[in-house]
């Protein structure tokens, strides 16, 4: 991060133009129309590589539960967790899908979140992840930047009584192509939950090969409650991602690191489940990785849409320097998107800013109670 004093922005056809200390405007852009930030510290604005965005339902009562002694898996065992919102889910109208996804979106808007990653997997059959799909496509022509990620691999449905292997081919002969034909270039990537007691990294490896054929880059939930293999299968994938990443091999963090896939570290996950295991981040900083920050907003295990929070957790509980979770929220994590235009004030870059009032940003970390809310750069060109 570099950082510079009494600066100035030029803001042509919603990209930086020039950028630099107010002294050195160039002579070409004296008489521009001047917008004045009071002061204020100019900063991008923050992506989040992994939400799930668009559900039914809510689970406060599961979280009651956590809080009487249950534990997450005894929850999900019992049949409720991920199922609970998929029946939500299947039981809502895209209509009801969408009003609420926007109230969510609203509110991340207004904490500084500027794009985000946003995936099914709440449906867990064809027509309600198809109508997962359908509020994406509203929201997108509502104007919302978002990408969307296909992981109707989230769980094993109850109609398939356990079946993974089933349920995975199913997946990647039927589903994944007959969602793409329906909703042709709304998804981008997709995904697979690679976990003890949901799916083995090889029925992962048969749902993502058939995804990329279908031109969808994977996107890993990867060693979230033990290891097993998901960041070693996103290198060997070439994968965009991979996300969780809390019980991640030394293996792992290294051909992450060759192969240039991000690890997506989801903090606010570990916290809200009571966890101890924290995602070890400054091992994987050490062994090359460019590691990202995200909310993993979601009903069940992170209900949360405050992108300080994460940051301070980035910096508290991870271990990373104010400057390794802020670049983790912003560039890192629009690197892991494809978006090269998000993530970094330079020449080029959309005009995406964020104008904090704040003596230094790093009191975004150092007041960890403060409700600090940007306001956005307002340009008319």
């Amino acid at each position: 991060m570099d950082r510079i004093e009494d600066a100035a922005l030029v803001v042509e056809e919603g990209r930086i133009a020039w950028m630099g200390r107010r002294a050195d405007l160039p002579v070409a852009w004296a008489d521009a129309e001047r917008v004045d930030g009071g002061g204020a510290w100019a900063t991008p604005g923050f992506v989040d590589p992994h939400t799930h965005l668009v559900f039914g339902g809510d689970r406060s009562g599961e979280f009651n539960r956590r809080l009487h002694g249950v534990s997450y898996a005894q929850i999900a065992a019992e049949g409720g967790g991920i199922r609970e919102t998929v029946r939500a889910t299947r039981a809502a109208t895209v209509a009801e899908l969408v009003e609420a996804a926007e109230g969510r979106l609203e509110e991340l808007r207004s904490r500084g979140v500027v794009h985000l990653e946003a995936k099914t997997g709440y449906g867990l059959d064809l027509e309600a992840e198809s109508r997962q799909l359908e509020a994406y496509a509203a929201l997108k022509a509502k104007g919302w930047n978002l990408d969307v990620t296909l992981l109707p691999a989230h769980d094993i449905p109850t109609e398939f009584a356990g079946d993974a292997e089933r349920y995975a081919a199913l997946v990647a002969t039927e589903w994944l192509p007959e969602l793409v034909r329906r909703f042709p270039g709304l998804a981008r990537y997709g995904d697979v939950f690679i976990e003890k007691g949901v799916f083995t990294v090889e029925q992962g490896r048969r749902i993502f090969l058939a995804g990329k054929a279908l031109g969808l880059t994977p996107r890993v939930h990867a060693d979230e409650l033990s290891w097993t293999g998901g960041a070693e299968l996103a290198a060997e994938l070439g994968g965009a991602s991979a996300d969780h990443l809390m019980f991640c091999s030394d293996s792992g963090m290294k051909a992450m690191a060759a192969t240039g896939v991000t690890p997506i570290l989801l903090p606010g996950t570990t916290l809200f489940l009571g966890m101890r295991d924290w995602a070890p981040a400054r091992k994987m900083i050490e062994a090359g990785c460019a590691v990202a920050l995200a909310s993993d907003f979601n009903p069940g295990s992170c209900p949360c849409l405050d992108p300080l929070l994460i940051l301070r957790l980035g910096c508290l509980q991870l271990r990373m320097t104010f400057e390794e979770a802020f670049t983790a929220m912003t560039l890192h994590a629009a690197r892991s998107l494809g978006q090269p235009d998000l993530g970094h004030l330079q020449v080029g870059a959309r005009a995406e800013v964020l104008l904090w009032d704040l003596k230094d940003p790093l009191e975004l970390v150092y007041w960890v109670g403060g409700s600090f809310l940007p306001r956005r750069m307002n340009v008319t060109s």
